[in-house]
């Protein structure tokens, strides 16, 4: 019986009806729990599906952004930071492609920079002979590590496209680079001389020494009277009894002797060539060719280190009638003349002049004592005025003073400018010092004509700072004598008295070297202060002297051999004869 039929029978039909409803509700109801199972059971695939596409896509743009960011910053940073070569890089031809610094310099150095070194030499043919010089002579500078730099340089920067860009047009196209060299003979002149040296002689520089004047009889040195008439060009010089014809005040001076000229192989003019093929890197054969060589050193040449640097004169015309010390003056310049001073050596006037004695032939002529309040006849009297002349000459040379003092008073030399050495003692001296890089030479002389003292020096030229230097002085302070002051001399006896010496002023100067450039000043320099001694008037007197005043009457005086008279004769009134 089916669902849809109906049993007989009221109750029965009742129960059965009731039956199939029940039955119904539970089918309707296993029907609505399996339907809802099922839409649960699709609601939870539908969410499954929907998270592993989330999960899928999230795994995609992971993927994306390591690739974009962390994977291509990574690639950016291996090759910017890579230390080996591009692909398609190459040097003179060599593919350095892959190779580490070392391992293409090593590349480079056994085929670039040797193929390069083989073409490097010369070829001098000389007299018929050849003789060959291969790159070992020369040293060869290459542009290989520039190069290696600037290649290893490529593709260092820039975006991770740019750089992929760059490498795979560096690869389809390639990179060349070309190491350039440089080529210095620093042998060649060593090897010229191994095939040179027997076919040239070499020429005969220039030469010149110092023109001794001829020796004076008397003074027993060179005869400097009236030599070299400085002033205009193209005089007539004396030397002793030689008179010759000048052009140039040095020819008086110096005996300059002419280069003589070589033959054979100029060494200097072919290193010349050498160099200017090395430069042009033109390397192959040079035909050496013999012929005259001349001196780099010639009269002219040598001139330029024998400029008159230093320059001066003083007149002795007050004391030109003083023959003694006229002829002390021209022993001297004749000792002096020609002085030569090696670069740091030191002049010094009594160590050329000696010891001034009457067995040295000197005469003795006036000099200065007791500070300067008198003076004496002494052997080399006068020959101060040589060295204040020098000193003077040395001052406008700008040379290097050592030990100087001047007069004990002003002596008739330019005041603060003047120089004095000891006759007698040698103790007080006047050194001066060559500081400069050549050699110097003093001369001195003595013109007898215009009375005059000369001494010039000639060495190197003035530095390019100044080409002139004044001197000048003046007055600071004026030292006036003080009270009288009286010695007692026991050959005298009262009421007699003499003068030991007058009065004399001191002075105290400051002198200055004023150095010019093209008529202008440039610098002033202090030369140093110059005191000259003060002496009060100081009287000899006799024992017991008690400070009463000196009677005029009865002064003394000494005649040269020393023998005492009154300074004022009297007229005795009963005799009429003069007392003295």
């Amino acid at each position: 019986m089916g669902i849809g039929d109906v049993p007989k029978g009221t109750r029965a039909a009742a129960f059965f009806i009731k039956k199939q409803r029940e039955s119904g509700k539970i089918m309707e109801a296993n029907t609505k729990e399996k339907t809802s199972r099922k839409k649960k059971k699709q609601s939870s695939g539908k969410a499954l599906k929907t998270l592993l596409i989330v999960l899928a896509a999230l795994v995609a743009v992971l993927g994306t952004l390591y690739y974009f960011v962390i994977y291509r910053e990574q690639q950016r940073e291996s090759i910017i930071n890579g230390t080996t070569f591009h692909e398609g890089i190459s040097v003179n031809g060599v593919d350095i492609s892959g190779m580490t610094m070392d391992a293409a310099r090593t590349a480079l150095k056994d085929s670039v920079e040797k193929d390069i070194a083989a073409g490097v030499h010369l070829n001098f043919t000389c007299n018929g002979q050849s003789y060959a010089a291969d790159s070992s002579y020369f040293t060869i500078t290459y542009t290989t590590e520039q190069v290696l730099e600037e290649a290893m340089g490529l593709v260092r920067d820039g975006e991770y496209t740019d750089i992929r860009e760059q490498l795979r047009d560096i690869k389809e196209n390639g990179r060349e680079f070309t190491i350039e060299y440089s080529v210095e003979p620093t042998g060649i002149e060593a090897f010229i001389h191994t095939f040179a040296d027997a076919v040239t002689i070499e020429p005969t520089p220039a030469t010149f020494t110092v023109r001794i004047p001829k020796i004076k009889e008397n003074t027993k040195v060179p005869d400097t009277r009236n030599l070299g008439l400085v002033g205009e060009a193209a005089k007539e010089a004396k030397l002793g009894e030689e008179a010759i014809a000048i052009t140039d005040v040095r020819d008086v001076f110096f005996d300059f002797v002419e280069a003589v000229d070589g033959y054979g192989v100029d060494i200097p003019g072919l290193m010349e060539t050498v160099q200017q093929r090395c430069e042009a890197l033109d390397f192959g054969d040079i035909e050496v060719q013999m012929a005259p060589i001349q001196s780099d050193i010639t009269i002219e040449t040598l001139k330029e280190s024998l400029v008159l640097r230093g320059s001066a004169s003083t007149s002795y015309r007050s004391k030109r009638r003083n023959e003694n010390r006229c002829f002390n003056l021209e022993k001297a310049c004749g000792m002096v003349y020609g002085t030569t001073l090696q670069p740091g050596e030191v002049f010094s006037a009594n160590g050329i002049l000696g010891d001034r004695t009457l067995a040295l032939n000197w005469k003795p002529a006036s000099a200065v004592i007791s500070g300067g309040a008198a003076h004496e006849d002494q052997p080399g009297g006068g020959v101060c005025q040589i060295a204040t002349t020098t000193y003077m000459a040395v001052l406008y040379g700008d040379y290097e003073v050592v030990y100087r003092r001047p007069h004990s008073t002003p002596s008739g030399y330019p005041d603060g400018l003047d120089a004095t050495i000891n006759t007698v003692t040698g103790d007080i001296d006047f050194q001066w010092k060559n500081n400069t890089e050549s050699p110097l030479y003093v001369f001195t002389w003595i013109d007898t004509k215009n009375y005059y003292v000369h001494c010039d020096i000639y060495g190197e030229a003035f530095p390019d700072t100044f080409d002139e230097i004044e001197l000048s002085s003046k007055l600071i302070e004026t030292l006036v004598p003080g009270a009288p002051e009286y010695e007692v001399k026991s050959s005298l006896y009262s009421p007699y008295w003499m003068i030991k010496n007058d009065a004399v002023t001191g002075y105290v100067y400051e002198s200055f070297k004023t150095y010019k450039l093209a008529g202008k000043e440039v610098e002033t320099k202090s030369i140093g202060l110059t005191t000259y001694k003060m002496h009060p008037t100081r009287y000899y007197v006799w024992p017991g002297y008690a400070g009463e005043p000196l009677n005029s009457q009865y002064q003394l005086v000494a005649d040269d051999d020393g023998n005492l008279s009154l300074a004022t004769p009297t007229v005795d009134p009963t005799t009429g004869t003069t007392t003295q």
